[in-house]
């Protein structure tokens, strides 16, 4: 029996195609077909990563503020406006380069990134910055499970980076700002 090897190019572009499909519509539609966009899109990435949760988080003033969430129905353990102290957060780490990008197993490392005792409940979790087409900082993607991630690698970092990217240009549209395509990571 033979089996199907896909190499990591091509399934980045399987991606990438994904991605643009869920998007494309935005384009044409209001805001709430933009918000609409934004769920479907952490959906996929929570489906195909295999991840409980997956959210994208605003910093303001300091604050991590959970503005769209996926999560299984099971596990509803983040609510939409909900927000957290930005120096408090895996998310701000990983931002600012202290943490990496992909812990498999959160409980293991708790204590040598000095993380508060709410994130114990955490198994994997993967993040990467949000950012528009200027450069500037929306805030972060990112996904987590309850139990261990072993099955995630550098390439669903990629991954989650080309959705951020897409999530970017969402948000952009959704804000009335300018989108250049020239810089989206989909094209």
């Amino acid at each position: 029996m033979e089996t199907e090897e896909r190499s990591p190019d091509g399934d980045l572009g399987c991606w990438a195609g994904q991605l643009s499909m869920l998007t494309a519509e935005a384009d044409t539609h209001g805001r709430a077909h933009l918000e609409r966009s934004i769920g479907m899109l952490l959906r996929v990435v929570r489906e195909q990563l295999k991840l409980e949760v997956v959210f994208v988080g605003e910093f303001v003033d300091g604050e991590r503020v959970f503005r769209h969430i996926s999560a299984r129905a099971e596990a509803p353990v983040l609510q939409v406006g909900q927000s957290h102290p930005l120096d408090m957060t895996i998310c701000q780490r990983i931002v600012d380069g202290r943490m990496p990008r992909l812990i498999g197993n959160v409980a293991q490392e708790r204590t040598r990134y000095a993380l508060p005792e709410y994130d114990e409940v955490l198994g994997g979790h993967i993040g990467v910055p949000v950012r528009f087409a200027d450069g500037s900082l929306y805030g972060v993607l990112c996904g987590f499970s309850f139990t261990p991630c072993d099955h995630l690698d550098a390439r669903d970092v990629r991954r989650l980076e080309m959705a951020a990217g897409a999530a970017a240009r969402l948000l952009a549209q959704a804000e009335g700002r300018d989108v250049d395509r020239s810089l989206d990571p989909l094209n």
